[in-house]
């Protein structure tokens, strides 16, 4: 299916993005294709919906706007890593449009107006005033992800373990 850029602004809360996100999505077309050589131009194919969601997700980055990452893979029905991939080529390619800074921030610097959060302690988030993922607060979708992760690496621990167990008994015997 076809992500619609508008329907995801919708869909997002960030309906003042749908300009930028068209911008730099014909931007990457346009550089992506002057990249690849001329027998290969036909073929390029962006009319998948992981290419208009990484871009709707990168300027929402860059516009300082909070998407729940794993509600926008699930929406575009694609892997973490084609998201991944297509971001990391998005960014390279289309920097000044869809890059956040690329210089370190002195971290003093940051963490100069912690101050103002100490008048209201209760205020303040997770140790210093960030969230528990650079996404923002954890949703449902987040916590749904982190569960099966969880549950995946609970799985494959048993099994490991239980192979152990029968190589010492095997060995042993």
């Amino acid at each position: 299916t076809k992500l619609d850029i508008r329907e995801l602004g919708i869909q997002f809360g960030c309906v003042r993005l749908i300009p930028f996100v068209k911008k730099g999505l014909s931007l990457y077309k346009d550089r992506f294709l002057a990249s690849l050589p001329s027998s290969r131009q036909a073929s390029a194919d962006f009319t998948r919906s992981v290419f208009t969601a990484v871009a709707f997700y990168l300027c929402a980055k860059k516009h300082k706007l909070k998407i729940d990452k794993v509600r926008l893979i699930e929406v575009c029905s694609t892997s973490k890593s084609e998201f991944s991939c297509v971001s990391t080529s998005m960014k390279d390619l289309c920097h000044d449009v869809f890059g956040i800074s690329s210089e370190k921030k002195d971290p003093n610097e940051v963490k100069g107006n912690l101050e103002l959060l100490d008048v209201l302690p209760e205020k303040r988030k997770f140790d210093d005033g960030g969230y528990l993922s650079d996404e923002g607060p954890e949703l449902s979708s987040y916590k749904r992800a982190k569960k099966m992760e969880k549950a995946g690496y609970e799985e494959w621990k048993s099994s490991v373990l239980s192979s152990n167990q029968k190589s010492t008994k095997i060995f042993s015997s």
